[in-house]
């Protein structure tokens, strides 16, 4: 285990971006945007580690910040080698430097780096710095300049065997989503039993992308914690509304989206913006009635769900379930229906047995195309899996009416067994 360590704005996040090869922390010129613990797998000339990328270390007390700096010395506690970063175009701070010794108190390997050296061989060391009596590696990690010496120079210090790759490189992802405070970190935490996650009753504490990973019954996930979603235009910071839009393209990154609602409130505007969103990502997704708790046994009967469920109704074909953060409730049984639905997916469905169910729902009922003639497709075939797109050859392209569209696509959920898995339609002129 790899973790940067330092104080706001000393680019750790640039330096965990440039590490990885991608970009997955947050980057921004204000101070503070990292408030989460984010872990990736990294490979050093043939051996594989874990790198983590560590909030800002805050000198205030506030109530965030406060449970930000215990989350960094509990990471930094559980490393075998802490990165500690400073940077280098001004002067040593003076809580900069007793964190420092703080941390070496752990009695950790610590490598000590300069970042925002953007000319290594005109580069003057500021004399503050000499006080750590410290062998600093000087780099650019927004350049890339230094990084392969940081590179060897970890390889160095961590004599590790080459291991495989991680068991769970190709597990299923799932976004946990949904708008500020409805208890997404609480879900989490209380899966995970951990402290990796800030939990905070202040609206908008997740500012990034969190990945975890998770194992239970021999499958493996990678749960992403995500920014609360809301509008944009009601988003004061520009830090948080990068975030928000974060969310977005993780959703479209992942296999499987959990949509987490408040059951005890009701449905608003925002919770439909987000399931407008969820649509359009085109992703499998179970809606997680959060804070079940609240209101008692009823609010996990089926005539209360399914009114819950009846106000997204572009989201028919998602399944819900009334869970609690606070006493466990369906927790893991949410989890299994994910896993669920994912091998559902990895299911091949048989041609002919498609055109046989659509033959005999159109026997039943005549569905008509949006310029009201008969639907009457020549042959069905599955054009994808991921996402889920049926496509019907037919005389002409025109589609389906919308009632018609959604009444065939509510049947073949059924009757494929596709709860939880949205379909699409494509319409194709044939001859």
């Amino acid at each position: 285990m790899i973790t940067i360590v330092g104080v706001p704005n000393t680019g750790k996040s640039t330096l965990f971006n440039r590490m990885i090869g991608k970009r997955k922390a947050l980057v921004h010129s204000q101070a503070g945007m990292t408030r989460d613990i984010f872990r990736q797998k990294l490979k050093i000339n043939e051996q594989w580690f874990n790198l983590q990328d560590s909030g800002g270390f805050f000198l205030n007390k506030d109530t965030i910040n406060a449970e930000i700096n215990k989350k960094i010395f509990k990471a930094a506690k559980n490393s075998q080698l802490i990165i500690f970063l400073f940077d280098g175009k001004r002067e040593l701070l003076g809580y900069e430097k007793d964190l420092f010794l703080e941390i070496k108190k752990l009695h950790k390997i610590i490598i000590p780096v300069l970042n925002k050296v953007d000319n290594l061989d005109s580069y003057l060391q500021p004399q503050s710095y000499y006080s750590l009596k410290n062998d600093y590696i000087h780099i650019s990690a927004e350049h890339n300049l230094g990084v392969e010496v940081l590179f060897d120079k970890i390889s160095q210090a961590l004599h590790q065997e080459n291991r495989p790759v991680s068991e769970f490189s190709s597990a299923a992802r799932i976004s946990i989503i949904g708008k500020p405070n409805v208890g997404k970190s609480s879900l989490i935490n209380k899966i995970l039993d951990d402290e990796m996650v800030i939990v905070s009753p202040l609206p908008g504490t997740t500012r990034d992308s969190v990945d975890l990973e998770v194992k239970r019954n021999q499958q493996m996930f990678v749960l992403v914690d995500n920014a609360g979603i809301r509008k944009l235009q009601k988003i004061a910071e520009d830090t948080e509304s990068a975030a928000v839009i974060r969310a977005e393209k993780e959703m479209r990154n992942s296999d499987i989206i959990i949509f987490v609602i408040d059951i005890s409130k009701r449905i608003d505007q925002n919770d439909m913006l987000i399931a407008q969103k969820i649509v359009r990502a085109a992703k499998p997704v179970i809606i997680a009635g959060n804070k079940s708790d609240l209101l008692g046994d009823n609010a996990g009967s089926n005539k209360f769900l399914a009114l819950t469920q009846s106000r997204f109704n572009a989201l028919h074909f998602a399944p819900i379930i009334a869970v609690s953060a606070q006493n466990g409730k369906n927790i893991f049984q949410m989890l299994d229906m994910a896993a669920a639905l994912n091998e559902k997916l990895n299911k091949k469905i048989k041609i002919s047995a498609l055109n046989e169910i659509v033959k005999r729902v159109l026997r039943e009922k005549k569905l008509t195309t949006s310029d009201k003639r008969i639907f009457s497709p020549k042959f069905i075939s599955i054009e994808s899996y991921r996402p889920f797109f049926i496509k019907f050859h037919c005389k002409s392209s025109q589609r389906l009416n919308d009632a018609d569209e959604l009444f065939l696509k509510k049947r073949l959920t059924q009757e494929l067994d596709l709860v939880g898995i949205p379909i699409f339609f494509k319409v194709s002129a044939s001859r």
